[in-house]
């Protein structure tokens, strides 16, 4: 059975149409954890970052401009909102890679400045070696979660990395990411 590139690009698009008609919520403004949903999740800010979306289209900066008023306590953002049934008790924090995230995605957005003085904020929440752990304490600052977490000095290092190349004034645009194409010759 041959299966063609051009199979794989059709089903791609046709996924894109979905997300774009029911996976945004045109009356809040924002891109949605489900389809048809109302509820956000900070995973929302990588979609420019794997290159679903520029971060300057209207859509991507509505949705990070939400994700900060309904997640974000200063330059700390929440996965989601604390009233979401996840399983677990109460009480979490502010997860370092999310606030990683909404750094890299204001930047993409066009507010390099904002971005970076968020970045120096955050870098305050490391300890005295340099480490981080999985969740902040918005109220005391205290490390919570693993630690250290390797997830969040990955969101530290692609958010250097971003406002490095944001300053240098070649940034990346989603059309320059590396492309999630298929090979050329069909699949068998």
């Amino acid at each position: 059975m041959d299966v063609s590139v051009d199979l794989f690009r059709k089903e791609r698009e046709e996924i894109r149409k979905e997300i774009e008609a029911h996976g945004y919520n045109e009356r809040i403004e924002s891109y949605t954890r489900t389809f048809d949903g109302e509820e956000m999740d900070a995973s929302l800010l990588t979609l420019p970052l794997y290159g679903y979306i520029e971060g300057t289209n209207p859509r991507m900066r509505s949705t990070c401009a939400r994700i900060h008023e309904k997640l974000a306590r200063g330059e700390l953002v929440h996965r989601y909102e604390t009233g979401t049934d996840d399983g677990l008790p109460p009480g979490e924090g502010a997860f370092g890679i999310c606030s990683f995230w909404a750094v890299e995605c204001v930047a993409r957005g066009g507010n390099v400045e904002g971005a970076t003085q968020a970045f120096e904020q955050l870098l305050a929440y490391a300890n005295d070696v340099g480490l981080f752990a999985e969740e902040i304490d918005p109220h005391t600052s205290a490390a919570l979660g693993n630690f250290p977490q390797a997830f969040t000095h990955i969101g530290l290092i692609n958010a250097a990395l971003t406002l490095g190349e944001f300053r240098k004034g070649n940034a990346p645009t989603t059309a320059e990411l590396p492309s999630n194409d298929i090979p050329t010759e069909d699949l068998t």
